[in-house]
């Protein structure tokens, strides 16, 4: 599969329990009630959409991303039914996925909190290391987690990624301005 064939139609990724797909403008109530829980977003750089018409004009700018080669914005679902229960995001660091062997991707990722500790983000966390492997064959995917979030952490180092350091005031926070320290980690492919 090429470039082409990869933003002609969306890569769906399928798992023992998972499907991760598009995600549409009905998906928008769903993204608005996990992002509206405060477990969510406490290790956030943002608040997350504050309304379903906020969460419906953040998917139209992921997709609008995506038609642009920018970003692939998973939503994740559990196989037998369709409601959105997280996202995983995939987004060159610079430019575009075409220049994804020169430069790094950065991996982002959220759940509903009734999914924590039940392996799922792992388990999508795993096909979209196995899809870049198979379509897109960066040398390096990075992730950006606030310091005490020792479940994102715990996740990404179960998987191999390796924590590389922390950016000192690195973001600054959406809503409270105040900066905010990440640990970098990364996981380097052949």
């Amino acid at each position: 599969m090429g470039f082409d064939d990869l933003f002609s139609s969306f890569p769906f990724l399928h798992t023992k329990r998972l499907t991760l797909r598009q995600m549409a403008v009905q998906d928008a109530e769903d993204l608005h009630a996990f992002y509206s829980d405060t477990k969510v977003t406490r290790h956030l750089d943002w608040l997350g959409p504050d309304s379903i018409e906020a969460s419906k004009m953040l998917i139209d700018s992921w997709n609008k991303a995506y038609a642009e080669r920018k970003l692939i914005p998973w939503g994740i679902t559990l196989q037998d039914c369709s409601p959105i229960l997280g996202t995983v995001m995939l987004m060159p660091t610079r430019g575009t996925f075409e220049e994804a062997p020169r430069y790094p991707l950065t991996l982002g990722y959220d759940l509903n909190p009734a999914y924590w500790n039940q392996g799922i983000m792992s388990e999508a966390l795993q096909a979209v290391m196995h899809f870049n492997n198979k379509h897109i064959h960066a040398r390096r995917i990075q992730a950006e987690v606030h310091p005490e979030n020792a479940a994102s952490l715990n996740v990404l180092k179960k998987l191999g990624f390796q924590q590389e350091g922390v950016l000192r005031q690195y973001l600054m926070h959406e809503a409270t301005k105040n900066f905010l320290d990440v640990i970098v980690l990364a996981m380097l492919f052949s």
